[in-house]
């Protein structure tokens, strides 16, 4: 999905709440930083100023699930404009979900992931022993860095894998 189809999306949205988007200026963006989460609804103050959703994302997962996530991201942009604040998982955003037509109003909600986590982590922390993954890295942090200090909970030494 391209900048412009999401931003197109985000204009529905806004459009079926009975706002126009192009009015408050919010921007969209497409952030090649976002691993933990797949979208987000930024603030200047008390208003919205910018969406912006996960590269990763955006690439890997289903048309379904990413039009669900730029609902949800419009949703706390729409529930901050009508109260004048942000309002998090609440009543009034939930509300917003339902009627701007997305089933994803909590973050707890599943969103199946498309995306392997060979291409999400650098690193990978298994146990020579029992076979089992540890821990998986974004960063060569201190556990990389010095894997030879920490060990699996069987007891077994842990060795770490690049994947880049």
């Amino acid at each position: 999905m391209t900048l412009q189809e999401i931003k197109e999306r985000c204009i529905a949205a806004f459009k079926t709440a009975g706002l126009d988007f192009e009015y408050f200026g919010i921007e969209v963006a497409i952030n090649g930083r976002l691993t933990r989460t797949l979208g987000r609804c930024m603030y200047k103050g008390k208003m919205p100023c910018r969406l912006e959703f996960s590269r990763q994302f955006i690439d890997y997962s289903t048309k379904k699930n990413i039009q669900d996530v730029i609902l949800h991201e419009c949703a706390h942009a729409i529930a901050c404009i009508r109260t004048g604040e942000p309002q998090g998982h609440n009543a009034i955003f939930k509300s917003i979900c339902k009627e701007i037509g997305t089933s994803l109003d909590t973050t707890s909600s599943k969103v199946e992931s498309t995306v392997s986590d060979t291409k999400l982590f650098k690193y990978f922390v298994s146990c020579e022993k029992c076979g089992q993954i540890c821990g998986k890295y974004h960063r060569a942090g201190k556990i990389i860095k010095n894997i030879s200090n920490y060990s699996c909970k069987c007891g077994g030494s842990l060795k770490v894998t690049q994947n880049f």
